[in-house]
């Protein structure tokens, strides 16, 4: 098995970005001191997470629920602020005293977190553990598997997709869900002749834009994205340019509106200053919410005449901390079965938009109900299920995904004042690669 190790250079690298700290004693981890105990006996896990909200109080319902079964264990759920923010606690706690059993984390930390040696080899607790994974998702697990070995528990799943105002796009004339860009295109001219809505609007949201290159049959960076062996620059070059391109035609034509981030896109649509957009499916729910028409939700468009690929399993997973004691790694996996579970997954769908990455979960009457209630919710999930397993959709495993996904939100928002999408690109495509064999230099 390829085993990277983090040297300092590496680890000053990712404290420059804001995920990583100084403390590099122990960085082969150590699981720190022994276990606490509650008064009734129980050993205690400590968890830190990245939900806050409505969402942070959907996960501590499913603390509270194995908690209340366990009579073992008790899972302590701290919020330590965004997945990068936690990733950075992380490692600055270099699984010494007070660190985390479990830490939440996105997508883009994985490589960072297989790089740093602090964290288990997920594949390995399974085994030991006796879990039984094939109730997993395969195209969840297939991200978060590198080399064979699986580094992270998949947990909190979501996916870009396309949101529609349905009442614009039937007044229009509308009839189906466009699934290409020149779909899209086609829709954005109906609405602007039937509609003083802005067609189509978007904000420079660079986890949407590499999956839709994923969805294109494109790699994000080479080495088959980084699933081969480690990346060492970017490949989305192709792909991206169709992306912008077709943004700048909008632009040009007057059937776009830019918006400066997440929640300036969600008031927008929600008030009718655009038609069509794209955004997360984790905020599915809260934009149903928040909008007085109806709403409809598409899969992510490809050229015409090309087949979809699918999408990666973005979101979220679980880390599991290096060098636990076998009680409390005991305990974690039994977390893990139960927050996995196809109950807990449907019940967690509901309440928060994410779906489930449980296949039994899908068979519930619980998550039955809540698409009956939010038929939108499907959509995303089918887009996963439907997606094929292989290393485009495995997605990119990269140190440096973070960087190339501001990079290229840079190189949008160019675009979105007039610049050129070439000179966009190749900006954005030589700060990435920089990063990326920088990064590289401190990875033994």
């Amino acid at each position: 098995m390829i085993q990277q190790n983090l040297t300092r250079r590496s680890f000053l690298t990712l404290a420059g970005l804001g995920i990583a700290g100084t403390a590099l004693a122990g960085c082969s981890g150590g699981g720190g001191a022994a276990a606490e105990t509650t008064e009734d006996g129980k050993t205690v896990i400590l968890f830190w997470n990245s939900m806050d909200g409505s969402r942070g109080d959907a996960l501590q319902k499913v603390v509270d629920g194995f908690n209340a079964q366990s009579d073992e264990f008790e899972v302590r759920s701290e919020y330590q602020g965004s997945y990068d923010e936690s990733t950075g606690s992380f490692f600055n706690m270099a699984n010494g005293a007070g660190a985390p059993a479990i830490v939440q984390i996105g997508e883009q930390n994985l490589q960072a977190m297989i790089d740093s040696g602090l964290v288990a080899n997920v594949s390995e607790l399974i085994s030991a553990q006796s879990f039984d994974d094939s109730d997993l998702l395969e195209q969840a697990v297939n991200f978060y598997t590198y080399d064979g070995a699986m580094y992270a528990m998949p947990f909190n799943c979501s996916c870009p997709v396309v949101y529609y105002n349905q009442d614009v796009l039937d007044a229009a004339g509308v009839t189906e869900l466009p699934t290409t860009f020149e779909g899209l295109t086609a829709a954005a001219e109906a609405i602007a002749a039937s509609s003083d809505v802005t067609p189509v609007g978007l904000y420079a949201y660079g986890y949407a834009l590499d999956q839709m290159v994923t969805n294109m049959g494109g790699y994000v960076v080479n080495n088959e994205n980084g699933r081969k062996e480690r990346c060492t620059e970017v490949a989305y070059r192709d792909q991206m340019a169709v992306i912008f391109n077709w943004v700048k035609s909008l632009n040009d034509a007057g059937q776009f509106s830019p918006f400066s981030s997440g929640d300036d896109a969600i008031s927008g649509f929600s008030q009718q200053q655009c038609a069509i957009y794209i955004d997360t499916s984790a905020s599915a729910r809260q934009i149903i919410d928040a909008c007085s028409f109806n709403v409809s939700i598409g899969f992510l468009p490809v050229e015409e005449g090309t087949e979809a690929m699918g999408i990666y399993a973005g979101g979220g997973a679980l880390c599991i901390a290096d060098g636990l004691s076998e009680d409390v790694a005991r305990g974690v996996m039994e977390f893990c079965a139960y927050a996995t579970s196809p109950d807990v997954q449907a019940t967690w769908a509901g309440d928060t938009g994410y779906f489930p990455i449980s296949n039994g979960a899908y068979e519930t009457e619980t998550l039955s109900a809540v698409y009956g209630e939010y038929p939108q919710l499907q959509v995303s999930a089918e887009q996963l299920r439907s997606s094929k397993v292989n290393n485009i959709t495995a997605g990119p495993l990269c140190s440096q995904l973070p960087q190339l996904r501001t990079d290229l939100q840079t190189a949008l928002q160019s675009v979105f004042n007039g610049g050129d999408v070439d000179e966009a690109l190749d900006t954005a495509v030589q700060s990435t690669n920089t990063a990326i064999e920088s990064a590289n230099q401190g990875v033994a």
